[in-house]
């Protein structure tokens, strides 16, 4: 029998494996009728889950947990499937480059901030795709490592990623924290450069993962059909050699199958390309250690508190454990 389901994704490379499920025909294999959501936000994809408008969705493992613990909701029984990718994330700054690398910790990165800043003439506008991202929480680890205090000498703002390249052309923003391809197309654009993001912050760290809404809580069947179209499909994004076919894919139109992806940029980013921060295709069960880091910092920041890690704990790690991968 087949079951319609509705997945979440954002104009994201690391949308890809749901892309390509449905591309080679992997969710029919295994009974799916999937219905692709292309979401204009982060908060976009956590309503559809929260309202049960979407069945699942890739998202980030901050933005899942919160929606989980009904933090900008309602309950949503949400739980994740497993790992879909790591890294990718670019800190991209606009205006001159004070110097012709990512920039390094201490002192000399501080230096390089304070010739940028003194360039703007005033406190820089850094946006990020969602408060509760991975993308602030790299972000914030970055401006830590070269001794700037995020909250006292940025001004953050919050927009979808696809709006950046425009605000970065018409200077609304100074910089931003953006998933792929969007902080190499800036770059290839030539407006901003990269002082740092995944790999030289924290490298390999868990990014998007797959997550179902209370919708499939008890339908075993179904939760696992769609981990075994995704896992496949992670198998076929994880070779280098499939880099340039699914890259053409992500560039075509929504209407067509694609997500209009930048080719040249993301192209860079996948398996083998030639970017600073490529993605890594992951699968395989969600592991508390992965969402370690994140629990620290979301502390830190005052969004989690010790019930609140405890409750997370018990939610992801038993639907990590529960959720097995071929």
């Amino acid at each position: 029998m087949t079951v319609a389901v509705r997945i979440g994704v954002l104009k994201l490379a690391d949308s890809a494996p749901v892309i390509m499920a449905r591309q080679q025909g992997l969710f029919a294999q295994y009974g799916l009728e999937a219905e692709i959501v292309v979401s204009p936000s982060w908060a976009n994809i956590a309503d559809g889950l929260a309202w049960n408008r979407l069945d699942a969705a890739v998202m980030f493992a901050p933005l899942a947990m919160m929606t989980a613990l009904g933090r900008r909701g309602p309950d949503t029984m949400l739980r994740p499937l497993g790992r879909v990718s790591r890294g990718g994330n670019t800190i991209m700054l606009r205006g001159s480059a004070p110097v012709r690398a990512v920039w390094q910790a201490g002192l000399a990165g501080r230096q390089a901030f304070d010739v940028w800043r003194a360039a703007l003439g005033r406190k820089p506008r850094l946006a990020v795709v969602h408060m509760y991202s991975t993308h602030l929480l790299i972000l914030r680890r970055f401006l830590e490592s070269i001794e700037v205090e995020m909250e006292k000498e940025t001004d953050l703002c919050v927009m979808p990623p696809t709006d950046m390249i425009h605000a970065l052309s018409e200077k609304t923003i100074d910089g931003c924290c953006v998933g792929p391809p969007w902080g190499t197309e800036a770059e290839l654009l030539g407006l901003a450069f990269q002082v740092g993001g995944s790999a030289t912050v924290l490298p390999n760290h868990i990014e998007k993962i797959l997550v179902t809404s209370g919708k499939f809580s008890l339908a075993e069947d179904v939760v696992h059909r769609v981990s075994r179209a995704v896992e496949d499909a992670l198998s076929f994004c994880q070779q280098p050699e499939q880099a340039e076919n699914i890259a053409r894919i992500l560039a075509l139109p929504v209407s067509e199958g694609g997500l209009t992806l930048p080719v040249g940029a993301t192209r860079a980013i996948l398996p083998g390309g030639g970017a600073n921060d490529i993605i890594t295709f992951t699968g395989g069960s969600l592991q508390l250690s992965d969402l370690d880091w994140i629990m620290k910092d979301m502390m830190a920041l005052g969004w989690l508190e010790e019930a609140g890690r405890k409750t997370l704990t018990r939610l992801f790690g038993s639907g990590a454990a529960e959720t097995t991968h071929a």
